[in-house]
């Protein structure tokens, strides 16, 4: 069987080429003469050219790999070959390998459906990304792994301005994120609203972590982020503060993907609980359950009257009981607002075995309960026949 080829792609690959047609997109106007909207330009861009976001809210490069390849020590390349050595030893990294292969793997059999979007960034010369990052990181991957002899180039179009609220929105459709990417993707747009920007050299948990402290969020600014996420002012509080949390319990967070509520439970307690409750809720997670958040602190149980125990019921009929009220909630839905509460419920269940498992269950009730209003139509025909 023969050696797959290594590409041989040095520092200089990193230099745009003619094919780029860097200075005329540079340049390309976003009106066009006499007022109309020019017409938008995608292009192909060399993989080698493109600079992810730094500060993209949902990241996708694991910590130890992404400072170096920001501070220019890795090439995207390099960066792809010590991400899928990581991934043969961490189970949680070879999951989001295994999906980002497998997306490159379709760009070699159908082709790159959806372009990135970006600009050109004047003093770099590189295409900086805003929104396409696991595609980018797809070509890449796929093409290490591969031992590909050409570079893979992706089609792109170009922004005039880039925007937060686009790079949440298409990170909505690709996966449901963690509660620590949520609470990112949150503090995002409350930047962008507030025009704080990153300062030079600032750490990406140090800069989304500037919205939690701020004491009163404006009105206007909350109402942006309920209508692009379908969020109460409360949620985006709760979600908020999850990003008191140090960064290398962020990282835990993200990475076992801890739950909205347990966190919660966690910050209740004072800041040097902290990292003993994040591991507590780590060792819960043996059977894919998440396990109930520590206590804020411990207090003896007062002492109550026993209370007479009542009759044990069905549990079949306890748990009909309690989705009662849920599915009167979810009548009163218009069809719009649907795949924004599927988003936030995948949010809560937090593992994406138990929100596919969530899924199958629902539509196995679904089924059933179709069964059983054609029954009871019939019967009712039958009583007025």
């Amino acid at each position: 069987m023969s050696r797959k080829r290594k590409p041989q792609w040095t520092a200089d690959d990193f230099q745009p080429t003619a094919d780029t047609q860097y200075d005329d997109l540079l340049q390309t106007p976003a009106v066009a003469p006499g007022g109309r909207q020019a017409r938008k330009r995608v292009t192909r861009v060399p993989v080698s050219q493109i600079l992810p976001d730094p500060y993209q809210p949902r990241p996708l490069l694991p910590p130890e790999i992404k400072q170096d390849f920001f501070a220019g020590q890795l090439n995207c390349f390099e960066a792809a070959r010590a991400w899928l050595a990581l991934a043969e030893k961490e189970p949680a990294e070879a999951g989001r390998v295994q999906a980002l292969l497998h997306m490159g793997a379709t760009f070699t059999e159908h082709g790159q459906i959806k372009p990135i979007t970006g600009y050109w960034d004047a003093q770099s010369r590189r295409f900086v990304l805003e929104t396409g990052e696991r595609r980018f990181w797809a070509a890449v991957l796929q093409a290490v792994q591969q031992g590909s002899a050409e570079e893979p180039q992706l089609e792109a179009l170009v922004v005039e301005r880039p925007s937060r609220a686009r790079q949440v929105l298409e990170n909505i459709t690709a996966e449901p994120p963690s509660a620590v990417m949520r609470a990112r993707e949150i503090a995002a747009l409350v930047l962008e609203q507030m025009e704080m920007l990153p300062e030079t050299g600032e750490g990406d948990f140090a800069y989304y972590r500037r919205a939690a402290e701020i004491r009163r969020l404006p009105s206007a600014v909350v109402r942006r982020v309920e209508d692009l996420l379908g969020m109460s002012r409360r949620y985006i509080r709760y979600y908020l503060q999850i990003l008191r949390l140090p960064d290398h319990l962020l990282l835990l967070a993200d990475r076992y993907r801890l739950s909205e509520g347990a966190l919660r439970e966690v910050l209740k307690g004072a800041p040097e609980t902290w990292e003993e409750g994040i591991a507590a809720l780590i060792a819960g997670l043996g059977e894919g359950q998440e396990p109930a958040a520590p206590a804020a602190a411990e207090k003896p149980a007062p002492k109550t009257k026993a209370r007479p125990r009542r009759a044990q019921l069905d549990p079949r009929m306890s748990i009909a009981r309690r989705m009662r009220t849920p599915v009167r909630s979810l009548l009163r839905l218009e069809a719009g607002d649907v795949p924004r509460v599927a988003e936030h419920f995948a949010t809560e269940l937090g593992d994406p075995a138990m929100v596919r498992q969530a899924a199958d269950a629902l539509e196995a009730l679904a089924a059933q309960l179709r069964v059983v209003a054609g029954k009871a139509r019939k019967d009712a025909r039958r009583k007025r026949g």
